[in-house]
């Protein structure tokens, strides 16, 4: 079914939006600006000679009460911050791209070419009230066919296997439970990083426990041989988080387990109790099956936060002090991740 509504706004009813309020151009689904002053310029000398450019994605949400809509840039921020700049006099065109109008601030141009810019009409795809995880899907999509930035958008960009859409469903399915427990930003979630956390951790199960500068390496030999049913898959993630939430009940947010890489520890720990992780020892698996045995671990856990909370380290043994060294250094690497998890399953006993 179709969830957006295609429409083309001219350059002055932004303009008026941005004065009443009803444009918000940073909202947690949109990167930091971050355009040079000649990407400015040449989208402005686009606009002047009234070419197109891209289309703009727009989440409007209507405030029943107060009879008004507000309006969220779900992708073109960048374009419309310089659109609004350039119209505020914010800079001007490079001469070196516009010889007529270079030079110029808005307000030097003649009120004819003024009013073509303001005429200007600027294709918007409108997403009425959609939730914030069909606006991550959307803009997932988006990044898929749009020029990527970092190693996961890169991955993103070039694999389509059922392991991809996988690790992007899942990310999208605990946004709130990344935000809420503090693993991940909402910014960092637009960068992708929750898929990649996920990847990771599906990786991990599957593999056993490796560097995560080898995700690209899997991902690159799922692309083709991935046979995995990714129902099972999801179910074993879904049961693993839920363990957790049941041996921390007050959540994450709060502890040091809201840190990405120890996260990755406890995910790991708790996902070798339930199923064995490969390369980690079977006899360290925890019967977590009762209230009692869930207790034992929570209480055995909280030992890695009164190791980051003291300042005393003379009554901590080799292995805390191991631990403390490998949650500071070399965090991501195979190895160091592997006595974090084995460190994790010894306290939970």
């Amino acid at each position: 079914m179709k969830s957006f509504d295609s429409r083309a706004y001219s350059i002055n009813d932004f303009v008026e939006w941005d004065k009443q309020k009803q444009l918000q151009l940073n909202p947690a689904f949109q990167r930091r600006p971050v355009w040079s002053d000649k990407a400015k310029s040449y989208l402005l000398d686009t606009i002047i000679r009234g070419k197109p450019i891209p289309k703009i994605f727009i989440r409007q949400k209507i405030n029943v009460t107060t009879k008004t809509s507000l309006r969220e840039v779900v992708d073109g921020q960048q374009r419309l911050r310089s659109i609004l700049s350039y119209i505020k006099d914010g800079f001007v065109i490079s001469k070196s791209q516009n010889s007529e109008y270079g030079g110029l601030r808005f307000s030097q141009l003649s009120e004819d070419v003024q009013a073509q810019v303001l005429s200007y009409e600027i294709s918007v795809d409108l997403l009425i009230n959609l939730p914030d995880a069909e606006i991550l899907d959307i803009f997932s999509r988006l990044n898929s066919y749009a020029v990527v930035l970092n190693e996961q958008e890169r991955i993103n960009a070039t694999h389509f296997s059922s392991f991809k859409i996988l690790a992007d469903s899942l990310g999208r399915k605990y946004y709130d439970y990344w935000t809420t427990q503090g693993i991940i930003s909402s910014r960092n979630i637009l960068r992708m990083q929750e898929v990649n956390l996920v990847a990771d951790l599906l990786i991990a199960m599957r593999e056993g426990i490796k560097a995560k500068k080898q995700i690209k390496k899997y991902y690159d030999q799922y692309e083709n041989n991935f046979i995995d049913n990714p129902d099972e898959i999801e179910n074993k993630f879904d049961n693993t988080i839920r363990l957790i939430a049941n041996i921390f009940p007050e959540g994450l947010s709060n502890t040091e387990f809201s840190r990405p890489h120890l996260f990755y520890s406890i995910f790991t720990a708790v996902a070798h109790c339930l199923y064995g992780i490969p390369g980690i020892d079977a006899s360290k698996k925890v019967n977590l099956v009762d209230g009692r045995s869930i207790e034992n671990a929570r209480n055995g856990l909280d030992r890695v936060g009164e190791l980051f909370e003291s300042k005393d380290v003379s009554g901590f043994s080799d292995a805390d002090m191991h631990f403390i060294e490998d949650s500071r250094r070399a965090t991501t690497d195979g190895i160091v991740r592997k006595r974090r998890c084995q460190y994790l399953l010894d306290l939970m006993v």
